[in-house]
């Protein structure tokens, strides 16, 4: 009996319970972030190498770390901007889409201008983290599916996959170079691009697992949540023998008023109490991040490597275990 309470108190604590019942559109968010980032932890192993193997500058792979992040934060704010408008698996498929084709341009092309177009249009994360609309749209959506007190299990699972998936992705993509370059005919580059095919693959299989999202993951005023009129809705010509109503003194019925439509409407609705929070927290994580981004992960793995002259596979073992030291895995309180 004690055995069997002390399983179930545990299994709560972990949050197993509300996962068992969280659903499949939880599961496939879930899923689909953990195979996105493998993708972007083999690829932030081996991003500034693979520049230096093209024969860019110090200074052009700072440039193009800088700019991608740079470009990817406009992006993403515009997309995580109209994404409940549009759809949410649509931004999440035509992200799913971009990652699959910015990893076949950085497979195929050596143009600089080609390169950083694809990882600004497209999806790269120079960092192993988070980088696209996705996380933004990922959130929203959980908390849309999630009731109130269940989502601190499901966003704890979210940030597990998340850190596990990287460190994955980063063991994977070391021991996959090193096999690559023991083959005889193939070189560093070829190798290097090879990942990028791997990065593809993981675009197009997160584009297929978007398809099986169901219409429950869209905002409740998206057309797809909208009771469909079966028939006529309003009386032929107001149904007053073709005359139209007018108000009482007269003058014709108010056309109805149109919702706002403003870029920044969606900052306008947050309460006062809460901008001044928001604006605080933001001014924060620019310090933090503007720190953190003049040694980006993909630096730091590539001065380890030029360093110590490590093999991909222990340098991908090494800075597997200091991601998962370095990112303890934190629940989200984000409630939409």
């Amino acid at each position: 009996m004690a055995l069997r309470n002390g399983i179930s108190w545990l299994g709560n604590e972990l949050g197993l319970a509300t996962m068992r019942s969280a659903g499949k559109d939880v599961y496939i968010l879930i899923l689909a972030r953990f195979i996105r980032l493998v993708a972007y932890g083999a690829v932030a192993l081996i991003l500034a190498m693979y520049f230096q193997e093209l024969g860019f500058t110090d200074a052009h792979i700072g440039l193009f770390m800088s700019l991608t992040l740079l470009g990817d934060v406009f992006i993403s704010l515009l997309l995580t901007l109209v994404a409940d408008s549009i759809g949410r698996r649509t931004i999440l498929l035509g992200g799913a889409i971009a990652m699959a084709t910015s990893g076949a341009v950085f497979a195929t092309t050596s143009n600089y201008i080609a390169l950083l177009s694809a990882a600004i249009i497209g999806v790269i994360s120079p960092s192993g983290n988070e980088i696209g609309p996705f996380r933004a749209v990922e959130e929203s959506t959980l908390a849309h599916l999630v009731p109130e007190a269940k989502r601190s299990d499901v966003y704890t699972w979210y940030v597990v996959g998340a850190v596990l998936g990287t460190s994955m992705g980063l063991v994977v993509g070391g021991q996959a170079v090193d096999h690559l370059q023991a083959k005889e005919g193939w070189s560093d580059l070829d190798a290097y691009r090879a990942i990028f095919w791997i990065y593809t693959g993981v675009g197009c299989i997160k584009a297929i697992m978007t398809l099986f999202l169901s219409r429950h993951c869209e905002h409740a005023d998206h057309k797809s949540n909208q009771v469909e009129a079966t028939g006529e809705t309003e009386p032929l010509l107001n149904g007053n023998n073709g005359t139209v109503e007018s108000n009482t003194n007269g003058s014709p019925p108010a056309a109805p008023t149109k919702p706002p439509t403003r870029l920044w409407y969606q900052i306008s609705t947050i309460s006062k109490p809460s901008r001044g929070i928001l604006f605080k927290l933001c001014s924060l994580f620019f310090f933090d991040s503007l720190g953190s981004g003049m040694v980006p992960f993909s630096l730091v793995n590539y001065y380890m490597e030029k360093k110590f002259e490590l093999p991909k596979g222990k340098l991908g073992g090494i800075m597997s275990a200091t991601w998962c030291v370095s990112k303890p895995p934190k629940a989200s309180h984000t409630n939409v």
